[in-house]
């Protein structure tokens, strides 16, 4: 048996058997990091504390003391999330020593189902990045391709997921940095509704935009995931979320054509996207056209929103980091950024007038689920770039141009894996209703059935 193999589901099903135990499946997990630690996700690994967990999890299930699907379970956590005791450094020289002296709320919870924390993921420093090169300890390589990025903020986790390092993994995202890493290395990211997953030890850089991303190998396994951890009756962990939908009878898939007629967009991306339409309606989907007339100034919008709130966010560890040496350039840039669009007349020409955008993008975006049950478009326009690749500042923020403006209207949206372009995957976004989580999920685990 394949331990490091298996959906959450199955093995949660063996450890309730006790078929296997927690510590056996640590212990592969552990195996697994150190034979493909070239790849680079882990910025500090929990051996000890998590065989340690481990051994707690044996006797709880052992007694029959949990029915949690979690219990037994390795999950990564993204750095800029709070861990009691183990550092979170953001990926940044500047925090390299820093360890929290309480969990984040998710963490917390996590612990309570009985999940075992294996470690730390690598990320863009502060999460600022969309291709995980902007980490002080190193840019993760892509488990597809080492030669290509894991994408960014959460690349470390989604990679390590993809990389059957861990079962499933929690970052964050704030305009993509779960959903676009996990379509470039071929996992499932969730950005839940804003506010639906508890946001306290989240160390983010734009408030009114930050959520936990959910990262798994595959829909039934983020809606057990999110079933934990968000704040809403269903969520006590205590049952698994298959999904069991057998086809999208009934179901309104919306589409625009501004999702297509932008700049960037890759040509073998945008045929997976036509088949990933196909396949919709061969499980039984009404396609109808939308119409999304702001969509293209939503990545414009959402950089200086979330830039202004970043140099906000940053004063006091700014005012702290007397040697600039140890934060990276885009964390610099970013706050120079959010600085100037903040200052003086420009504030209303550029801040304000961005807000007055997302306000207009926000209704679009409502006004097509009242018609839609869910939206789809590609998660981003193209494949993982090479590591090293010089791309222009306009074209690497296009990296989120799909994923930043469902970020500005706080509405939930996952990523599943659909097809290859250039020989990697890629990633298609399934959009809903604010708190529509299991019907995004639904539909992205009818569509991955259908990915040939």
């Amino acid at each position: 048996m394949n331990i490091t193999e298996l959906s959450v589901a199955d093995l949660s099903a063996l450890l309730k058997k006790r078929v296997l135990t927690a510590t056996e499946v640590v212990k592969a997990c552990l195996e697994r990091i150190r034979a493909t630690e070239n790849l680079n996700n882990f910025i500090t690994v929990c051996e000890d504390a998590a065989i340690a967990a481990a051994t707690e999890a044996d006797n709880a299930l052992n007694r029959g003391a949990s029915t949690s699907v979690l219990c037994g379970v390795p999950i990564a956590v993204k750095d800029n999330i709070a861990t009691a005791g183990i550092r979170t450094t953001c990926a940044s020289r500047a925090l390299e020593n820093y360890a929290p002296s309480s969990d984040a709320t998710v963490v917390k919870k996590l612990k309570a189902a009985g999940a075992i924390i294996i470690g730390k993921t690598n990320m863009d420093e502060f999460a600022m990045g969309s291709t995980n090169e902007n980490s002080a300890f190193g840019a993760a390589k892509n488990v597809n391709d080492t030669t290509r990025v894991t994408g960014g903020s959460s690349g470390g986790s989604a990679n390590c997921v993809a990389a059957r390092q861990a079962f499933c993994a929690i970052g964050s995202d704030t305009g993509g940095s779960a959903r676009q890493p996990a379509a470039y290395c071929g996992v499932v990211g969730l950005k839940p509704t804003f506010g639906a997953v508890a946001c306290d030890g989240l160390i983010g850089f734009a408030p009114s935009l930050d959520c936990v991303g959910l990262i798994a190998r595959d829909c039934s396994d983020v809606a057990t995931l999110f079933a934990a951890l968000s704040d809403r009756e269903a969520g006590d962990g205590n049952e698994n979320y298959y999904l069991p939908k057998t086809d999208l009878r009934g179901v309104t898939v919306g589409v625009a054509d501004e999702f297509i007629n932008v700049k960037y967009l890759d040509g073998q991306v945008l045929s997976a996207y036509n088949r990933a339409l196909a396949a919709l309606r061969d499980a039984g989907a009404k396609i109808a056209r939308v119409d999304l007339p702001s969509f293209a100034a939503g990545i414009a919008a959402y950089h200086i929103i979330s830039s202004a709130e970043a140099a906000n966010s940053y004063k006091q560890i700014k005012r702290a980091m007397r040697d600039e040496a140890q934060t990276g350039a885009e964390f610099k840039r970013r706050i120079i950024t959010g600085e100037y669009v903040t200052d003086g007349a420009r504030y209303e020409e550029l801040y304000v007038n961005a807000a007055r955008v997302r306000a207009v993008i926000r209704s679009e975006y409502l006004r097509a689920l009242q018609t839609c049950d869910v939206l789809i478009c590609p998660t981003a326009p193209n494949v993982a770039p090479k590591i090293g690749e010089k791309l222009p500042p306009d074209v690497s923020h296009y990296n989120d141009m799909y994923a930043a403006p469902v970020s500005l209207a706080g509405l939930p949206a996952v990523s599943v894996p659909f097809g290859t372009a250039h020989g990697m995957p890629v990633g298609m976004q399934i959009i809903g209703r604010r708190n529509a989580e299991f019907t995004i999920l639904a539909v992205g685990k009818q569509l991955a059935l259908r990915d040939k």
